[in-house]
């Protein structure tokens, strides 16, 4: 499954390569939240680095409107000279032409046997896609292709819309939906991911997949110190989960570019103050967490796995 903690370390793995359209108007305005046109040479992009578990990624929008503190994608605004790090949320482009670009790409190459993983930088059922419908878009050119490794990851119910699409796909290819949950403490989870669904919408949300015979797992991205690191926030989090119908639950360490630690810490000191000193010494020389303080951070998740009779993590993954 997709490890997001270990993206960033790779160029290829981001949003595949695309430009504002200059000479368009924004498509459309929704509640300060602004849509652009990006026009794209191709919306898939190729992962070269064997510890990760897929061939191909596809984003179908740039940017983000859930809002997540958290979220490390952030930066790769910047690349449209847009520096504040909350253009991510504010602005999304649109990656109109992706189903097209995605079937011209498939009549040219045979992937058969690789494995496309859509959401690794941006959720691709965010409410862009209520208007849009770029992923469904996207997942009904994949129904034209066949033995594909297919996995997908969101925190959104809207993932529930394409249902007939994803039963028909796993039919064709090997299909894995990723949800998304931090915390199953509604309040946390609110403060946390301003926008996006609540935990007990996204369990829902699980409980229909597995029902329709769809392989889910749970993303458990990032765990944060003394935020949902402890067994008492992440014991529920595996019960409930696990009672859903969850094959599995993944998790990393939080990581902090300059961009998402701008924003971050802008909440700690709005929401969490008393946890200041504790992130500016732990993330006091760079971005991510030493070896010794991520193990310390992944204990509980751990033991956890154990108790409940989960397969140990690969090596190099949580």
């Amino acid at each position: 499954m997709i490890d997001q903690a270990t993206l960033p370390l790779f160029p290829s793995l981001l949003p595949a390569p695309g430009r504002p359209d200059p000479g368009a108007e924004a498509l459309r305005r929704r509640a300060g939240v602004e849509y652009l046109d990006l026009l794209v040479r191709d919306v898939l992009n190729r992962n070269d680095q064997e510890r990760l578990p897929f061939d191909w990624t596809i984003n179908p929008y740039r940017g983000c409107e859930l809002g997540c503190t958290y979220c490390y994608a952030r930066y790769t605004h910047g690349f449209f000279d847009l520096a504040d790090p909350e253009d991510f949320e504010r602005k999304i482009f649109v990656k109109r032409r992706a189903a097209e670009k995605l079937r011209q790409r498939l009549r040219k190459s045979d992937l058969r046997g690789q494995s496309i993983a859509l959401g690794t930088a941006t959720d691709p059922y965010q409410p862009a896609e209520k208007h849009y419908g770029i992923t469904r878009a996207l997942l009904e050119v994949l129904t034209e292709a066949e033995d594909l490794t297919l996995a997908l990851t969101t925190k959104s119910p809207l993932v529930l819309r394409d249902l007939d699409l994803l039963v028909e796909l796993d039919r064709r290819h090997a299909v894995t939906v990723a949800v998304t949950l931090t915390t199953v403490d509604g309040q946390l989870a609110r403060s946390l991911e301003r926008q996006a669904p609540d935990p007990a919408a996204r369990l829902r949300t699980i409980e229909r997949l597995a029902e329709a015979g769809l392989r889910v797992v749970v993303n458990c991205m990032p765990v944060m110190p003394g935020l949902n690191d402890s067994t008492a926030r992440l014991a529920p989090l595996f019960e409930r989960a696990l009672a859903a119908g969850a094959a599995d639950i993944h998790a990393s360490a939080l990581f902090l570019r300059p961009a998402t630690r701008a924003v971050f810490f802008g909440w700690l000191e709005r929401e969490q103050p008393a946890l200041l000193s504790l992130y500016r010494r732990l993330y006091q020389r760079g971005d991510y967490l030493g070896a010794a303080a991520r193990d310390e951070l992944l204990a509980n998740y751990r033991r956890l796995r154990l108790e409940h009779g989960l397969p140990r993590a690969l090596p190099g993954r949580a």
